[in-house]
């Protein structure tokens, strides 16, 4: 049995070699169809994990501490669901493990203003040194030519959205007013300084008329001293954030809500879940394409070889032995297209990786560097399915 597979396997390499521009596009088919979808896969879960990263790191961590109902009410009255900033809460968000960083901030809603015109504003007052501890991405968002991030030395310091901005028609260094109503319904107005001017790099995830001053001027402003409306979270590994929001809430008590980044941002959890779905689906579509590109290549080499196959019927070859030959060739090509386009794909995915592909998300006017993320396990099913598929369907014609 084994010499009689070895001969067949001879010839079928023997009838490779015979039809070397035949078997070469087939191989080079694929090679490329492999690779592609290995790499596709990689760039999917890289788009994906940058999105997640953004968000995290220069927007809201990986997870926040509200009191309970804050979100359900942060549209309407968000200020009646505040939390105090005593030692206390602290210590047990800080000494949860798992926890890296913490963030108070104080969100709400105000009117902007230079004595000409004015403009409802969504503003975050926020304690700039742990900010960006929780956030370190945030320090990025005021490129150097328009300033600085908020400070604690200018307590009146403020960034605004670069569209707040071009709207008010303001610079750098211009004073502006800030008005708001505090919990207890009473107005309040303070004197801002524009620190900086951000360069839209979170438009997608937030609010275009945003600005974000410092903590002690929020409380100020709001009369709110020593309060604020949530705690901005930082972990060790973010893939534990299921596992820490379960320690934190037991620790905290049903007075407090833990939630994570996808429950606070739910659209952008359910956008990364449609990229992951449509991406995947691109690579179901590439298999596909490689699988029967390969079949159809093997067909015609079947439908050509009509006399060869009748010539081998004619000397005794049973219809068994000729259909393993053809699926020997098949496979021959399948397993060492796939294993190079496995090969390929993972190289060019590690590579990318290490430089990084820039990409400007939708309305920023920046550029992020997708990393893609390769996948052994995804090279691994590409060449089986290379290997397989290109057996898959090897019909001999009839003969009478």
């Amino acid at each position: 049995m084994t010499r009689f597979l070895s001969e067949v396997l001879r010839i079928a390499v023997r009838s490779l070699r015979r039809n070397r521009r035949r078997s070469a596009l087939t191989l080079a088919a694929v090679i490329i169809g492999v690779a592609v979808v290995v790499f596709a896969y990689g760039f999917g879960e890289g788009l994906t994990g940058s999105l997640v990263s953004t968000l995290i790191d220069s927007r809201i961590g990986a997870l926040q501490v509200h009191a309970n109902g804050y979100l359900s009410a942060v549209e309407a009255q968000p200020l009646t669901k505040d939390l105090a900033l005593d030692d206390e809460l602290l210590a047990k968000v800080k000494g949860t493990p798992g926890v890296a960083a913490v963030a108070p901030r104080l969100r709400f809603g105000a009117l902007l203003g230079d004595g000409a015109s004015s403009t409802i504003v969504m503003v975050d007052a926020v304690d700039p040194v742990a900010e960006l501890l929780v956030c370190p991405a945030r320090k990025a968002e005021v490129p150097p030519t328009s300033g600085s991030f908020v400070d604690v030395t200018q307590v009146h310091g403020a960034v605004l959205g670069a569209e707040l901005a071009a709207g008010l028609n303001t610079k750098q260094g211009a004073t502006l007013t800030l008005q708001a109503a505090g919990k207890e319904g009473q107005l309040n107005a303070l004197d801002l300084e524009v620190r900086g001017i951000s360069r839209g790099a979170s438009s997608f995830l937030e609010s275009k008329r945003s600005a974000t001053v410092t903590l002690a001027y929020g409380q100020q402003l709001l009369q709110m001293p020593g309060r604020a409306t949530e705690l901005a979270i930082s972990l060790t590994d973010v893939n534990r954030v299921d596992e820490v929001k379960a320690a934190l809430q037991a620790r905290l008590g049903p007075e407090f809500e833990v939630s994570t980044w996808a429950e606070v941002m739910p659209f952008l959890r359910d956008a990364t879940a449609r990229i992951q779905i449509i991406l995947r689906g691109v690579s179901v579509v590439l298999f596909f394409l490689v699988v029967f590109g390969v079949v159809n290549t093997m067909l015609m080499n079947v439908y050509e070889r009509v006399r060869e196959i009748g010539t081998l019927l004619a000397i005794g070859w049973r219809r068994r032995t000729i259909l393993a030959l053809f699926l020997f060739e098949a496979a021959v090509l399948g397993i060492f297209g796939g294993a190079i386009g496995a090969g390929l794909g993972l190289l060019l995915t590690t590579w990318t990786q290490r430089v990084g592909i820039p990409l400007t998300p939708p309305g920023a006017s920046f550029e992020q560097l997708i990393r893609p993320v390769p996948d052994v396990r995804i090279a691994l099913l590409a060449f089986v399915v290379a290997a397989g598929g290109a057996g898959l369907d090897t019909p001999l014609p009839e003969f009478g």
